[in-house]
This record gives structure tokens, sequence and C-alpha cells, in this order.
């Protein structure tokens, strides 16, 4: 697990500098008038938002997949209520920027998703796999 936890963490830091150079350098290079205050908020957020969910993920009971199904939602849920305070407290800062704000900070929002989906599958893959192991390691006793 914990070489699993590193690569998820390795691979996340590095998926989330690399999207956000890319979107940054996109806006400047051909949507400078969509550049906001700010910007540097919202791959910080979502990078945090990612190493929580790894982390909780590291904590959670492995045998128990209701569990896990139920976390994942739950962390999907506090990511939503957590992008609208965000999104809100930049629209009570900066009014006139907060279309530009809202529709970057939704790119890197759905680009988050289909990362947080895959280190989902990722997880549930290695426990199926951890369960197929000691379900075979069981039977190994049983017959011997």
């Amino acid at each position: 697990m914990s070489k699993l936890i590193k690569y998820l963490y390795f691979f996340h830091t590095l998926v989330m500098v690399i999207i956000g150079i890319s979107i940054w350098f996109i806006i400047n290079q051909f949507f400078p008038d969509m550049m906001v205050n700010g910007f540097g908020v919202i791959p910080v957020f979502f990078y945090f938002m990612g190493i929580i969910f790894i982390w909780r993920f590291k904590k959670a009971p492995f045998h128990d997949s209701g569990y896990i199904v139920n976390l994942y939602m739950l962390l999907r849920m506090i990511k939503v209520f957590t992008s609208f305070a965000i999104i809100l407290i930049y629209w009570l800062v900066h009014k006139s920027y907060i279309r530009n704000f809202a529709i970057i900070f939704i790119i890197f929002y759905l680009i988050s998703i289909l990362w947080e989906t895959y280190i989902y599958l990722k997880m549930e893959k290695y426990m199926k796999y951890k369960a197929d192991q000691n379900k075979h390691h069981e039977e190994r006793e049983h017959i011997v």
C-alpha cells in the first residue's frame, strides 16, 4: 500500500503542476483577457484537495467496500462545497472578474474529477488484488 500511496502522491503532484502550468500558458497565449488575479489559488486548491483525497483513502479500512464508496462520495461533496466557498470568497473580493475565475475554476474542477476517478479506480484495483491474495492464501491453508 505504501508504494501505491507514494506513487499517487508523486503522480498527483506532477499532474497538478503540469495542468496548472499548461492552463496558465494557454490562457496567457490565447486568452489573455481571461487571466484573473489569484490564478495560483486554483491549482493549489485542487492540489490540496487531491492530497486530502489520497490521504483519507490511505486511512480507510480496505475490507469494507461500502465504506470506501461512501467515503468517496463524501469527499466529492466536501469538494463541491469548498469549491463554492472559494468561488464565493473570490466573488466578494473581485466582483468584476468572477466570470473568468469561475470558468477557469470549472475547467480545473472537471480535470480534477477525472484525475480523482483514476485514483479511486487504482485504489479499488489494489483492494481487489489484496483481497484475492488473502483469499488464495486462506484457501491454501485449508488444503494443507
